[in-house]
């Protein structure tokens, strides 16, 4: 059976009242996600199904029934490995992030929306003259509210809510940001009442890195070296932090989203969606006032601080921060970056999804002029409209560009193959078994061979192999230091780090340094990238064994042997990694790369005396010997365990063979790993995408009143949250069906399971969205109208 990940990227974009819209569609990508991986936990344990009856809500029941029925087809497994927003986009990513991390529910964020998200909870309060001199101009109000919105606002409780917030404090933002940090404390405690320790959505070997804008109101100077004048410096006022965690082993997940982090997330939820003019700017202080009132800790302030705003204790006084949207409204590039170097433990289906619950609508141009816009209009699009509503065209670009780069690798990587088997089947014996030791040996005449064969574009191969390695260690030195200034070191390291690396390429007796003793030691010792880079070539080989071909004449595949061998080496490259991270070296490497930075920063001219020690210090301490005998082993003896000897055949001329690969993909990818070689395909969900319940004229009720129209009425956030629910479920449908190939399923099959799926929906939120029964009622009826032949049958199930 074909085994398919379907790996979702997503962006989240900003809107304002809008998130209670993308908090909907989050609902539904962690049902499906929960669905997704409850079937495999099944399945691995070997329950019978009619065992799990009633384990999950309907909704994640109805998803892994879709899933069940396309498993005679493909085996589909749901994963979110990278997730990115902006302002509202920022707060719903955040909350989705810490779900998947820790399979924690999201029950919490929705009270918190649909409770919380109104103007009369969010307004600061007030008193004193200003707010009798307000009260006086209510009838003004009220005639203006009745003469000029009466046809635009019908609901009563809507103008009475914006008479009461017209009257708000003049000049001062009317939102309480203490007010929204403390209910985002409230709903990250909440769900902490049904963790689970070590339960992870994330697949095990696998990551989820999470991306929040934020604009630094204040900025940082930022230096940038040219020839005449040597420099120049501009101010940066964008931040992008990043969140992280990675399922490293069976219970245990490395995890920033984790409780010890809650103040971390709150703060970056508090900070992306301060809406200039609605919530003041966020500060550490503001952070610092809500956590003491609940008695709370901040453990990890420093540590954040300097990590996601390179802030001191010195400097966070002078630095306050507004919404996310300000700089990037569109976060695409982040996740577009990360996702490039996913490793894959399946055939690999890639959806990058943006939400943008108010696309821009075709409209026909009539050919007349347009009037030129007033003065006020010009400048309310300068500073709000157009920065928020940036094209993201160019990223949408490079991401096809970066597409045909896919095909053209996986196309050349199946080319070279034969080539290669054929150059490393002459240096493994025939029948003799391949031992640890005769495997490195091959091994290395392998690489040797790949070498030579190679002539002069060798060169530039050796060239980006060395300044690649240059500039991990400088970046390495530069967070080992722990200096306040080391990153803006960082360029000096690489130079000095550089030079050394010439000198050494110069002073070769060999032409090319291709067999240099000192060089060829300096790899071994150092270059950590070029084993993990080899270690993610064999898993690709390693999933290609889960096709079978009765022509190939081998037997069919042992799946979970499979699996096991993969998560031996996904430990392997977790191992590898741990060598880039400051965490992995003691007190002697950090006071080493300490003094280093410091006599760099003062100046002296013997800060590149502390390069050849520096580097014998971290070959030393990152035993890379110790991990290639040892994954040798893995290859040669526990591998042969695991896999038929044709199989184990194909993956030793894979891994004694990567020489000649990463000849030719090393300098075309110029990064770490090219296992994901697949297309990224691009979806939305919006309310004019999910084509099955649209009907003409429909709209979301929070994009009235400049996209604050939720926060003023109870039954529209329920509204707009009940169809981001909708939305999301029908082009998750779709999705999930594209991934496991056009025409899987009959189309009756399709319906039926939309059909379940959208009921269970209702089934769900039926009680609890007391103030829109009329509109529940009103989709229930429609969609026994557009599914008539499957919906009675949906619901009896």
């Amino acid at each position: 059976m074909k085994e398919i990940e379907l790996r979702l990227a997503l962006v989240f974009y900003g809107g304002v009242s809008l998130a209670i819209y993308m908090h909907g569609v989050s609902r539904e990508i962690l049902s499906l996600v929960r669905a997704s991986s409850f079937r495999l936990d099944r399945k691995a344990t070997k329950t019978a199904p009619d065992q799990d009856v009633g384990e999950l809500p309907p909704v994640q029941s109805a998803y892994r029934d879709l899933l069940d029925l396309l498993s005679s087809v493909a085996d589909i497994r749901v994963v979110v490995d990278a997730i990115a927003g902006a302002s509202a986009g920022g707060v719903n990513g955040i909350m989705l992030a810490r779900a998947i991390t820790h399979d924690l529910p999201l029950d919490s964020h929705s009270e918190m929306w649909l409770e919380n998200a109104d103007v009369t909870r969010l307004a600061r309060p007030q008193s004193g003259l200003s707010r009798y001199l307000k009260i006086s101009i209510s009838p003004v109000l009220d005639q203006l509210i009745s003469s000029r919105l009466d046809k635009q606002i019908e609901s009563a409780e809507t103008r009475e809510k914006l008479r009461l917030f017209m009257q708000a404090r003049w000049f001062s933002p009317p939102f309480s940001g203490e007010r929204f940090i403390g209910w985002m404390l409230d709903a990250c405690q909440k769900m902490e009442r049904e963790a689970k320790p070590g339960r992870s959505l994330i697949p095990r070997g696998q990551t989820l890195d999470l991306f929040v804008t934020i604009t630094d109101y204040n900025g940082v100077k930022r230096r940038i070296h040219l020839d005449d004048p040597d420099y120049v410096e501009e101010w940066d006022h964008r931040r992008i932090l990043n969140f992280h965690a990675a399922h490293r082993m069976p219970g245990y997940v490395d995890s920033q989203f984790d409780a010890r982090s809650i103040p971390d997330l709150v703060f970056a939820a508090r900070a992306t969606s301060s809406f200039p003019g609605a919530f003041p700017p966020a500060t550490v202080a503001e952070m610092e006032r809500v956590l003491a009132s609940q008695n709370l800790s901040w453990r990890n302030r420093d540590a954040f601080l300097e990590r996601g705003f390179g802030l001191t204790a010195e400097t966070i006084s002078q630095h306050c921060f507004v919404d996310g949207s300000v700089v990037m409204n569109k976060p695409f590039a982040p996740v577009i970056d990360v996702i490039q170097d996913r490793p894959a433990t399946r055939e690999v289906a890639r959806r990058l999804i943006y939400v943008d619950p108010a696309p821009v609508e075709p409209t026909e141009q009539d050919g007349a002029v347009s009037e030129l816009p007033g003065f006020f209009r010009v400048i309310l699009a300068s500073l709000a409209h157009i920065p928020r509503n940036e094209p993201i065209g160019d990223d949408l670009k490079e991401l096809e560009q970066n597409n045909r780069r896919s095909r053209w690798l996986s196309q050349l990587i199946d080319s070279a193959g034969p080539m290669v088997d054929q150059a490393v089947s002459s240096l493994l014996p025939k029948r003799r078994l391949v031992t640890p030791d005769l495997l490195s040996k091959c091994r290395k005449q392998a690489t040797v061979a790949a070498f030579e064969q190679a002539g002069f574009a060798f060169l530039n191969y050796q060239s980006l192999k060395l300044h690649s390695l240059a500039d991990r260690l400088a970046q390495l030195t530069a967070r080992l230091s722990g200096l306040e200034h080391a990153r803006g070191q960082e360029e000096a390291l690489l130079g000095l780090i550089s030079d050394r690396f010439n000198r050494m390429t110069a002073a070769s007796k060999d032409v090319l340094g291709r067999t240099d003793p000192d060089i060829v030691a300096l790899l071994r010792g150092l270059d950590v990238d070029y084993r993990i880079r080899r270690l993610r070539f064999a898993i690709r080989k390693l999933n290609g064994f889960y096709h079978y071909q009765k022509a190939s004449g081998l037997p069919p595949p042992n799946t979970e042997a499979l699996d096991h061998m993969k998560a031996l080496l996904y430990e392997q490259i977790d191992h590898l990694g741990w060598r880039w991270s400051e965490r992995f070296f003691g007190g002697a490497s950090r006071e080493h790369a300490k003094r280093f930075v410091s006599d760099l920063q003062a100046g002296s001219s013997s800060a590149g005396d502390h390069v050849a020690p520096l580097l014998k210090s971290f070959t030393q301490i990152m035993g890379l010997a110790d991990l290639d005998r040892f994954q040798d082993e893995l290859f040669s003896d526990t591998a042969r365990n695991f896999l038929d000897r044709g199989r184990h055949m194909a993956l030793l001329r894979s891994y004694i063979g990567f020489g000649f690969f990463d000849l030719i993909t090393f300098p075309v990818l110029q990064r770490n790993d090219f296992s994901e070689v697949t297309e990224i395909l691009v979806d939305r969900i919006s309310p004019t995408d999910a084509a099955s319940l649209y009907t003409e004229g429909f709209d979301l009720k929070g994009k009235s009143l400049n996209t604050f129209g939720a926060f003023f009425n109870r039954g529209w956030r329920e509204h707009d949250y009940l169809w981001g629910r909708l939305n999301a479920a029908d082009r998750l449908v779709s999705i999930v069906l594209s991934a496991a190939g056009e025409g899987t399923l009959p189309q009756q099959q399709v319906n039926q399971a939309r059909a379940r799926i959208f009921l269970a929906v209702l089934e769900e939120e039926r009680e609890k969205l007391t103030d829109i029964p009329e509109e529940i009622e009103r989709i229930d009826t429609l969609i026994r109208s557009i599914f008539p032949d499957f919906a009675h049958v949906a619901a009896e199930v």
